[in-house]
C-alpha cells in the first residue's frame, strides 16, 4: 500500500518527466522547422532558382512538404499526449533531429553534383530512424534492448517502403519510343545524357555499350527528321576523352552531319545535365522542347530534374540490354538517387 506523501512523490516525477519530454518535443520541433528552411533553401539554391516554400507544384515539393508536416503532425501528437512517448525515446528524437539539421547544412554548402551519395543515404536512414522514433501509438514498456531492436526494425520498415514506393514509380514513370508521338511532341533537339567510355583499348577511347546504345536511339531520331539536332553531354575523368567528346565522334562515324550535334564536355552528372539544359539550351538558345535520351531506369529521375527546373521534356529510353542481376541493381540505385532528388534535391 503506497501512503499519501509516495504517492505525491510518484505523482510529482511524472509530471516533471511529461513537462520535460514536452520540452525536448518542442526542441525538436524547432530544430525541424530550421531543417525544412535550410534543405528548402539547398534544394531550391543548389539548382540556381529562388527559394519558394511550401510550393506543391512538382512532386519534388510536394514530398519534401509533406514528410515535413507528416513529422510535424507527429512531434504535435507527442506533445499533447506525452504518454505516446518514453523519455529516452524522445530524447533520442532531439539527437537524431540535430543529426539531421547538420547534415542538411552539408547538403546547402556542397556544389552542383558534389553531394555525396553516402551522405545521401545517410540523411534518408536518419530521416527514416527519426520517423520510427516518433511512430509509437502509446508507450511501450520493453527493455532498453527490445526497445531499440524494434525502432531498427521500424526504421527499416520505413527506409524500404520509401524505396520501393520510388523503385514502383521509377519502374511505370511514361516514356515514349513511339517515333510519330515524338514528332508530335516537335522537339527542337534530342539530349544524350553521359555515360561512361571506354579508354584505352586497342580500337581507342570508345563508348561503353550503355552510351552506344543511347547513341543509336539518337542516330534513328536524326535519320529519321524525328529531330532536328543532338546534343551529347557528359565531362571526363582526369587524363582522359570527355564523354560528350567521344559521343560525338561516334555519331559523325555512323554519318551524322557535325553541324547536327552540340558537344557538352563540362557535366559530371545528371543534375548538371539537366542545368546545362536549362540556362544553355532553353534560355540561351532558346529550345523549348527537349527529348531526353537515356535507359528507362534513368529517365524518370532526369525527367523529374527537367520538371522542377521549368524544363518541358519527354523521354526515351534506349534499347539496351541487361542481365536480370544488373537491371535490379540499377534500378534499385536509381530508385535510392530519385529519393533523394525529390527530399534533398541533389
Amino acid at each position: 500500500m503506497i501512503d499519501t506523501s509516495e504517492e505525491h512523490i510518484f505523482g510529482a516525477v511524472i509530471r516533471e518527466r511529461t513537462i520535460a519530454k514536452q520540452a525536448l518535443l518542442l526542441i525538436a520541433a524547432i530544430v525541424e522547422l530550421a531543417t525544412h528552411y535550410v534543405l528548402t533553401n539547398a534544394r531550391y539554391l543548389g539548382q540556381g532558382l529562388t527559394p519558394q516554400f511550401f510550393r506543391f507544384s512538382t512532386r519534388s515539393d510536394i514530398i519534401s512538404n509533406a514528410l515535413f508536416f507528416f513529422i510535424i503532425f507527429l512531434m504535435l501528437r507527442g506533445l499533447f499526449a506525452p504518454s505516446r512517448m518514453s523519455f529516452l525515446r524522445t530524447t533520442a528524437v532531439v539527437l537524431i533531429g540535430f543529426i539531421i539539421f547538420w547534415i542538411t547544412l552539408g547538403a546547402k554548402n556542397f556544389e552542383v553534383g558534389e553531394f555525396p551519395r553516402a551522405a545521401s543515404i545517410t540523411y534518408l536512414l536518419a530521416r527514416s530512424l527519426f520517423i520510427s522514433l516518433l511512430l509509437p501509438r502509446k508507450e511501450y514498456n520493453f527493455s532498453r534492448v527490445s526497445g531499440a531492436m524494434r525502432v531498427l526494425k521500424n526504421m527499416l520498415l520505413v527506409f524500404c517502403g520509401a524505396i520501393i514506393i520510388s523503385f514502383i514509380f521509377s519502374f511505370t514513370y511514361e516514356v515514349t519510343s513511339d517515333f510519330e508521338e515524338m514528332r508530335r511532341f516537335d522537339a527542337d533537339a534530342g539530349v544524350i545524357l553521359g555515360a561512361a567510355v571506354w579508354h584505352g583499348s586497342e580500337s581507342g577511347d570508345h563508348p561503353s555499350p550503355t552510351l552506344l546504345e543511347r547513341l543509336k536511339l539518337g542516330e534513328q531520331l536524326l535519320k529519321q527528321n524525328v529531330i532536328p539536332k543532338i546534343v551529347t553531354t557528359g565531362s571526363n575523368a582526369p587524363g582522359e576523352r570527355a564523354e560528350g567528346e567521344i559521343a560525338k565522334l561516334e555519331l559523325i562515324k555512323r554519318g551524322i552531319d557535325e553541324s547536327k550535334i552540340v558537344s557538352e564536355t563540362n557535366t559530371h552528372s545528371t543534375l548538371e545535365q539537366v542545368l546545362y539544359m536549362r540556362d544553355e539550351l532553353v534560355k540561351k538558345q532558346g529550345w523549348k522542347k527537349l527529348i531526353i535520351l537515356s535507359d528507362q531506369y534513368h529517365l524518370a529521375r532526369a525527367l523529374e530534374m527537367c520538371k522542377f527546373n521549368g524544363i518541358e521534356a519527354i523521354g526515351s529510353p534506349s534499347g539496351i540490354k541487361q542481365t536480370f542481376y544488373d537491371l535490379a541493381y540499377y534500378r534499385l540505385r536509381e530508385s535510392v538517387a530519385l529519393l533523394a532528388y525529390w527530399i534533398l534535391g541533389k
